[in-house]
């Protein structure tokens, strides 16, 4: 699961930034429509994988508004879920993974990159998905020179969103403050999950009566459209539907401050699911289903104690995928981020 800084921002209990996310960025529209003309006109070549990251780059942006996006046009029928990461623009018989241009997206003069100050945004799914992938194999260490030069920014943009990431638990300094990452064990997972398992029933139902029922009706919605058809983004959004946007509204930020601090297991689930895709995860999302249905009937209390027995069953499981990740292929890292033995 990843939380981007959006979210981070309104999980912090910041109730201004919770008001501003609630409304999409006008900026998605015009990434929509840019993409649409692109299919459309046949500048944007059939088959062609489209994926958050790289679009983001060509238009300066963070994934948040190219996330939504592609998300509507593949619900108007312009862009096809498929087996992998991402959607494929129609017309060809197979998806092909290309290099994306300007050109291909019809990008022109008259859209200005975002500023500066969204520099971490724009590159902290990239940089959380490759820490994501290294932590259950063991101990890396960061580069924040390398990984200033990976992704074209100064070593202050990197060095706060590493900082962000620390407060999550995804990454650490060691006592020659070098930034170090994982491992991630079996212990640390029975640790955390101890400690949602009390925390989060309690922020929920704090938060869930503060919520405004159409959020929790699209939650529900979302979730039940996974049931019916999972992809690893769906099951990714689900999970940030109930684990951190349903515990937004709870008035207590220190309380919300420890949850996001223990929710770093939920990195074994995003590995297993790269590995082996979305279907493990219905059980998971019939719970999801169960808490929502209460949630959307103003039975707080229920829903938190449904929320409490999911967390005692995601944890056995997500201590299984960990044993089982241990067999599957080290991914090979990115330079910034290197195996480490101290």
């Amino acid at each position: 699961m990843r939380m981007h800084l959006a979210d981070e921002r309104r999980f912090s209990g910041d109730g201004d930034a919770a008001a501003a996310t609630d409304k999409p960025a006008p900026r998605y529209a015009a990434i929509e429509r840019r993409l649409e003309a692109a299919i459309r006109s046949g500048a944007l070549p059939a088959g062609a994988v489209l994926t958050e990251g790289p679009i983001a780059a060509l238009f300066g942006t963070s994934r948040t508004p190219v996330r939504t996006a592609l998300g509507v046009l593949a619900d108007r029928g312009l862009l096809a879920r498929f087996d992998g990461r991402g959607f494929v623009a129609p017309g060809a018989a197979a998806p092909r993974r290309i290099r994306l241009t300007p050109e291909m997206l019809g990008l022109a003069a008259e859209i200005e990159p975002e500023p500066k100050t969204v520099a971490a945004e724009r590159i902290e799914g990239a940089v959380e998905d490759a820490i994501a992938a290294a932590l259950p194999f063991g101990r890396f260490r960061i580069s924040e020179q390398a990984a200033a030069g990976a992704f074209n920014v100064s070593r202050t943009v990197i060095r706060e969103l590493l900082s962000r990431l620390q407060d999550r638990g995804l990454v650490a300094k060691d006592v020659r403050s070098h930034w170090v990452v994982g491992p991630l064990t079996a212990r640390d997972v029975a640790h955390y999950f101890a400690i949602r398992g009390r925390l989060e029933p309690l922020a929920l139902a704090e938060s869930a009566p503060r919520l405004p029922a159409a959020e929790i009706a699209a939650a529900h919605a979302r979730t039940e459209r996974a049931l019916d058809e999972a992809d690893a983004a769906r099951v990714a959004d689900c999970e940030v539907d109930l684990h951190i946007r349903l515990l937004s509204a709870a008035p207590n930020p220190h309380l919300l401050r420890m949850i996001r601090q223990s929710q770093i297991a939920l990195v074994v689930n995003r590995v297993f699911a790269a590995h082996v895709g979305a279907r493990p995860f219905d059980g998971a999302l019939r719970e999801h289903a169960i808490v929502l249905e209460f949630l959307t009937r103003g039975a707080w209390s229920p829903a938190a104690d449904a929320l409490a027995a999911h967390l005692a069953l995601s944890a056995e499981r997500t201590r299984q995928r960990l044993m089982a990740i241990s067999v599957f292929p080290e991914p090979e890292p990115p330079e910034w981020l290197r195996r480490w033995s101290g």
